[in-house]
């Protein structure tokens, strides 16, 4: 089996040597370390901003660099304004009201791709899921302010400076938010509750038309690209990057990381994991190849607490309508793709670990991944063993055969 959506292979991460492991503050944060620029001239152009709930940043290496990234910061704020649950007049908050719609070309291949992803699954991805997230109170926490939040018009004549204050108070904001990864809870859905909407998490109900663009939900079903747009985006980003001719650039997007070329001395990238048992500290160190992804998805990100003091991750299986409790602590995948990179590494948490492996070893020429389980063992697959160190935890490697 193969995503028809991506390349039916994938390069190999390069091997390379990691070095010592280093600090990290965000869920997968870009290591580069002071010798990589030693001796040469050219400094990269920066750029962050607030989307999507997150806080993202951006960097790009070349002449063209200045205007790949306005570029990459518009499509970012198209994305987030087109794909929300919870901005009044977006296309997927329409979709969601009205029950139909004619899909845009990204709308369009991101419901392409969910419904890829749930059969290839068996179900672990289900782009249906949003009226369970707002059961449990995932979106008013972690996502939206509430279905009633106005579209703010962009670029508006004589509005450019004020935008600009806000932009940067909402970064400041988003930051200072997102330093709390849990949040109390008065009210735990009960079983009741629970049961009523899960016939709704179906993707199978979808009635999609690839040819006319033109979706239908039947009645209650709601949808949330929320497990896939951020790595949709970042493929985005990278699209434009080379567009540009960029000779490398970097997008981290609240910690999602994906790289296309190389650092200006010609070294790849290494990114860092998070440790989930210490959040301080890293897992493990990554070498990237050109134009590679790694997105983590873990419980330990976010959650709920309630008032006996019980934790409620922010992954939902849609198979139950619980927050998924197994043996994965995180899930971290590596590919060309940005989307299907973060459809899988929600998937792969959902399934637990040896459905996570066997899934593998069924789309391995797909993606490699880096499992790390509640026995504080890492699981790789072959193709990360002459890139992934880790000097904390014991590291096994799974293979094909």
């Amino acid at each position: 089996m193969s995503f028809k959506y991506l390349k039916k292979t994938t390069t190999p991460i390069t091997p390379a040597a990691a070095g010592a492991m280093l600090a990290c503050s965000m869920l997968i944060s870009a290591v580069l370390t002071p010798a990589a620029y030693a001796g040469q001239n050219e400094e990269p152009q920066t750029r962050q901003l607030f989307a999507m709930t997150t806080v993202m940043n951006l960097k790009a290496y070349g002449e063209d660099a200045g205007a790949a990234l306005d570029d990459a910061e518009k499509k970012i704020r198209s994305l987030d304004s087109l794909l929300s649950t919870g901005t009044k007049g977006s296309e997927v908050w329409q979709i969601n009201h009205d029950g139909s719609g004619t899909l845009s070309d990204d709308t369009a291949a991101l419901t392409d791709m969910s419904l890829q992803l749930y059969q290839e699954t068996n179900g672990a991805f289900d782009f249906t899921i949003y009226p369970i997230m707002k059961l449990w109170g995932f979106t008013e926490f972690f996502g939206e302010s509430g279905d009633e939040t106005e579209s703010s018009t962009e670029n508006a004549p004589g509005h450019e400076a004020s935008a600009q204050t806000e932009a940067e108070t909402q970064t400041e904001a988003a930051a200072d938010a997102l330093s709390s990864s849990e949040h109390l809870i008065s009210h735990v859905p009960t079983k009741v509750e629970i049961e009523a909407l899960l016939p709704l998490v179906d993707s199978s109900k979808v009635i999609y038309d690839p040819e006319t663009k033109k979706l239908t939900l039947p009645s209650g079903v709601q949808i949330d690209f929320g497990g896939i747009a951020k790595g949709y985006t970042s493929q985005a980003v990278m699209d434009i990057y080379q567009k540009h001719h960029l000779t490398g650039g970097l997008a981290d997007l609240g910690g999602n990381i994906q790289v296309t070329g190389n650092k200006p001395d010609g070294s790849p990238w290494r990114v860092g994991i998070e440790d989930p048992a210490d959040t301080s500290a890293l897992l493990g160190i990554l070498t990237l190849s050109e134009d590679s992804t790694v997105i983590t998805s873990g419980g330990y990100e976010r959650y709920l607490v309630d008032q006996d003091g019980r934790r409620y991750p922010h992954i939902i299986d849609p198979s139950t309508g619980y927050p998924v409790e197994n043996d994965l602590s995180s899930v971290s995948i590596i590919c060309k793709d940005g989307a299907l990179a973060d459809g899988l590494s929600t998937s792969l948490c959902v399934m637990g670990k040896m459905k996570a492996i066997s899934f593998w070893k069924a789309h391995k020429d797909q993606f490699d991944m880096v499992l790390f389980d509640t026995d504080q063992t890492i699981t790789i697959s072959e193709g990360l063993k002459n890139s992934f160190l880790s000097d904390r935890y014991k590291i096994e490697t799974v293979s094909a055969g």
